[in-house]
């Protein structure tokens, strides 16, 4: 029952740490000095038309509340209206005062709930293992990050809200109690049971939610799919059956929402209903079995009344957390497989310069009846270049990713000048690679932005930027826009062509000062003669940087100081060009099969 009902406490504290107690603090301050008030409306009634109250008759009505009189007695002050009124008056300031405190505060810590699970979120994306989140769903990434992180605050929000009514209904029981013992069990009893109506609306709730969110993913991972294949539905029309099924988990989603929508209502209209058949029942009860007199129970029923409000509002408020829970739930459960795949990156060892990175006889399999990379020996100097040819399958995609710390092998040696890879920060090792890839990496941004990483403009970074730009031989491009580097590129480059998205993804790691260049079958995708030219920028580079080159078109690799031909995991054979073509029958073969 503990672990049922406090293991969302648990989970935000382990956020919040003692800013939760101090609300809960704040919170019952308030309400102890709103039902001080409200006591000493009896004696405000009782004194009406008098010069000055009866102290035991207003200490009778009053219970064990009776000590407010006592507290007035002993500052050397009667029991008048106008003292009273005065007392009344300072007690609800007081308790402004803290509601504003309590307010404020609650504010406070939203904002800085919601910014730390974020950063969470975030961060455990950003230092995830590369194999590991190959595992994830996208849609599911996606969904969580942007749609139902909302729901999570929403769930923060209505949580401690039942959360303070639960404790204003503790103080107001607890008032109760005090003005009159026997009615207040009376009624106890009655908010008890009104209870088990409410748990089976609010198990219905729960499912809903969490259907609503599984829902939620599989439409955010099919719209993913449906926004970057546009152009083949478009073209195939088969996008016209792709929307049948995105309007069918629109459809679901939607039906679990209205089942959401019908709780809530039915929640929303029991509440006033059920609080006056509590305390109708109980006073008849009260009067009629047990023989009381509702005078006496006056300041008891103020009390309940207001308990019983405060029993409604955390019925409403669970109701509204239990609307939300499913979101909850998927972002727990997203922040715990992020968790299990977190990258160990314990060095702080920092990377200054690439001067030599080693291959000895490495090896990497996912099982050991899959062996990927066999005996792998690269050795990558200073300011060469490399490039890796060979038919799909033939490991070269896994070397890359080995090569940048995507990946470690399974066997063998991975050294760094010298020194094992892992002895050395990783983030600071892949801070010096730059990385361009076949689909180019555009954002929807400026051009400036793309190319520096959104970099302030200062003197320094436009020049670096001017820099980046002519080597990469884009200097053209840019004087021809209207915009020049404001020039918005477009979600995914689609603002520009092929090679000019190639242009920019190669300025920006020459803006970063990479010193290990990757080209992965960056001109595959393009025409002969933008082809050249980015072979042309490539050729421009030699002698100033490491690169390596993965290639399929054995033309943008003619001028590479070392070829390493790789068949079946192995390199086959390696060389420079002319001599694996005297040598080698396989890499002869593949140059006849191709045009240059």
């Amino acid at each position: 029952m503990i672990s049922k009902y406090f293991k969302h406490f648990l989970f935000f504290y382990s956020y919040l740490g003692n800013k939760i107690i101090l609300l809960v603090v704040l919170s019952l301050v308030g309400g102890f000095l709103d039902g001080f008030g409200l006591a000493l409306f009896i004696p405000l009634i009782q004194v009406a038309g008098k010069a000055q109250i009866d102290k035991a008759e207003a200490a009778e009505s009053l219970g064990s509340l009776d000590f407010l009189l006592d507290f007035i007695s002993w500052i050397g002050l009667d029991l008048t209206a106008v003292v009273i009124l005065l007392f009344l008056l300072l007690i609800f300031l007081v308790k402004g005062i803290f509601k504003y405190l309590e307010s404020h505060y609650k504010v406070l810590v939203q904002m800085f709930f919601v910014k730390k699970i974020r950063y969470q979120m975030v961060d455990s994306l950003g230092n995830m293992e590369y194999r590991e989140f190959l595992g994830l769903d996208a849609g599911r990434v996606q969904n969580t990050l942007s749609g139902e992180i909302y729901k999570i605050v929403s769930a923060y929000v209505a949580y401690f809200n039942t959360l303070q009514a639960f404790v204003l209904l503790l103080v107001y029981i607890v008032l109760a109690l005090l003005a009159n013992f026997q009615f207040a069990l009376v009624v106890s009893v009655g908010g008890y049971l009104s209870n088990f109506i409410f748990k089976i609306i609010f198990k219905y709730t729960e499912s809903a939610s969490v259907n609503n969110s599984k829902l939620s993913h599989k439409y955010q991972s099919s719209l993913i799919q449906a926004v970057h294949n546009f152009k083949y539905l478009k073209a195939t029309n088969y996008f016209q059956k792709y929307k049948i099924k995105l309007k069918t988990y629109v459809d679901q989603i939607e039906l679990e929402q209205k089942k959401i929508g019908i709780f809530n209502a039915i929640l929303m209209a029991a509440r006033e209903p059920l609080v006056m058949a509590i305390v109708v029942g109980a006073i008849l009860v009260e009067i009629k079995i047990l023989n009381g007199n509702i005078a006496a129970i006056f300041l008891s029923l103020m009390f309940f009344y207001r308990a019983l409000n405060f029993i409604m509002l955390v019925q409403t408020s669970w109701q509204a957390f239990t609307a939300n829970l499913g979101g909850l739930h998927v972002g727990l459960e997203l922040l715990e497989d992020l968790d299990k795949g977190q990258e160990k990156d314990e060095s702080t060892k920092q990377v200054i310069e690439l001067n030599t990175i080693s291959l000895n006889n490495v090896g990497f399999y996912y099982s050991s009846e899959k062996k990927v990379l066999n005996n792998i020996n690269l050795n990558i100097e200073n300011n060469r270049s490399y490039a890796l040819v060979g038919k799909s399958g033939s490991g070269k995609t896994t070397l890359t990713n080995l090569l940048v710390g995507l990946i470690h092998p399974t066997s063998g040696e991975f050294l760094l000048n010298g020194e094992p890879l892992r002895s050395f920060n990783l983030a600071s090792y892949r801070s010096k690679i730059g990385y361009i890839t076949q689909e180019a990496v555009i954002f929807n941004d400026t051009i400036f932005n793309n190319v520096t990483f959104w970099a302030a403009k200062t003197k320094e970074n436009l020049t670096k930027f001017s820099n980046a730009l002519k080597l990469a031989n884009l200097n053209e491009l840019l004087e021809s826009l209207p915009e020049k580097e404001e020039t918005i590129l477009g979600d995914s480059g689609s603002l520009i062509s092929g090679g000019q998205k190639q242009r920019i993804s190669i300025a920006r790691e020459l803006y970063k000062e990479a010193q290990l260049l990757i080209f992965d079958e960056a001109t595959s995708a393009l025409d002969s003669e933008t082809e050249k030219m980015i072979q042309q920028n490539i050729d421009s580079l030699k002698g100033s940087c490491n690169i390596v080159l993965i290639a399929h078109r054995l033309s943008t690799v003619k001028n590479a100081d070392e070829i390493l031909l790789m068949k079946d995991g192995e390199v086959e054979s390696r060389g420079t060009f002319a001599s694996l073509l005297a040598q080698s029958k396989t890499f002869r073969s593949m140059v006849e099969h191709q045009e240059f």
